[in-house]
């Protein structure tokens, strides 16, 4: 199973060496904390995070 790590600059959760979300590569294998979004447009911790898209997030970036 492939390494998940998260992006530095939106907080999505990828498995490749380029973020699908922003593009960036910019990642750290090292987060804590996961959360799966599906409405974002009508969630609070969404709107808080700065999260548009629907997906998998990384709550803290250490």
């Amino acid at each position: 199973m492939p390494r998940e790590r998260a992006c530095r600059n939106c907080r999505a959760i990828v498995t490749g060496n380029k973020c699908e979300n922003c593009g960036s590569t910019n990642l750290t294998a090292s987060y804590s904390g996961l959360l799966i979004l599906i409405h974002p447009e009508s969630s609070e911790i969404a709107r808080l995070l700065g999260i548009e898209k629907p997906g998998k997030y990384a709550i803290k970036l250490e």
